[in-house]
């Protein structure tokens, strides 16, 4: 391995930072998309009710973004309870408080921090909810021995990662921008979206930092827009670590690349002519 493939987590952290800033725009742009019915409200709901979270309770959510689930929680957990949501991006937590805001939610406090370096009492969470953000993480061993013992006694630990490539469709951008471009594949190991893929080794993981009956499964997260060219904007708008495969390249290549890219879509059409991705993300559970 050269110095130059060696991977760096304080850079990588840096990378990760400045990509999630640049996507807050695009995450409020898509907003309806990512959180339709059939897409991120229903991966928010499966960690609400996988993590047992119900009137008064107190609950933290790693890498809540414009938050979610952590407005769900804060619906579920009702005046009495507590939500504390936590991003990498101070950009996606500043949409996240309009939304709170907009929602009358005054339980919810967001907290901009690295979920690496999460701080708080032992014992001070009913429940920890993460949703696609584990598998962004260098060390996701020593993150989830933290969040165990940010739980109190019993406490239930829930969180959803994207599955294998092969079954999360609004990935099909990844092969067409790789063959275009002769990339390699990305080095085993690395943190990345599909990095925590493996539903047995995600087990063994939540298992190793403590957590008791570990139990694993999939859902499906719908996401479409009405044609091709949207699909390919979406992306474009909410995906930093696909878009920035064809950024560095010369206006005639990404132009190129794009339209390869909203040919790609096609396949994914309905009966009225809509793109509708389905996309497994997987989800893992346990208790205190």
């Amino acid at each position: 391995m050269t110095q130059s493939d060696a991977f760096d987590p304080v850079e990588f952290k840096k990378k990760i930072r400045a990509e999630w800033r640049s996507a807050a725009a695009g995450w409020r742009k898509w907003y309806d998309v990512l959180e339709a019915e059939e897409s991120g409200q229903l991966i928010s709901g499966k960690l609400i009710q996988l993590a047992g979270i119900g009137p008064g309770a107190s609950v933290l959510d790693v890498g809540g973004g414009y938050g979610e689930p952590s407005l769900t929680a804060a619906r579920a957990v009702g005046p009495e309870g507590r939500v504390v949501c936590t991003d990498i991006s101070g950009e996606m937590l500043a949409f996240g408080r309009e939304r709170a805001t907009e929602a009358g939610l005054d339980n919810v406090e967001f907290l901009e921090c690295d979920a690496e370096q999460l701080d708080f009492e032992d014992e001070s969470f009913d429940a920890v909810v993460s949703r696609a953000t584990l598998m962004f993480l260098p060390d996701v061993a020593g993150t989830l021995g933290h969040l165990h013992s940010f739980l109190k006694p019993s406490g239930r630990f829930a969180a959803s990662v994207w599955g294998p490539q092969s079954t999360v469709q609004f990935s099909a951008a990844i092969p067409v921008i790789f063959a275009d471009l002769q990339l390699p594949p990305p080095p085993p190991g690395r943190p990345g979206p599909f990095a925590l893929a493996d539903r047995d080794r995600l087990a063994v993981l939540v298992a190793g930092a403590g957590f008791r009956n570990v139990e694993t499964g999939t859902v499906c997260a719908v996401f479409a827009t009405e044609t091709p060219e949207q699909f390919t904007e979406f992306i474009r708008d909410v995906a930093p670590p696909i878009t920035n495969l064809v950024k560095a390249q010369q206006p005639d290549v990404q132009e190129r690349i794009w339209g390869k890219v909203t040919e790609a879509w096609r396949k994914f059409l309905d009966a009225d002519g809509r793109v509708r991705t389905e996309n497994d993300a997987i989800w893992v559970a346990g208790t205190k």
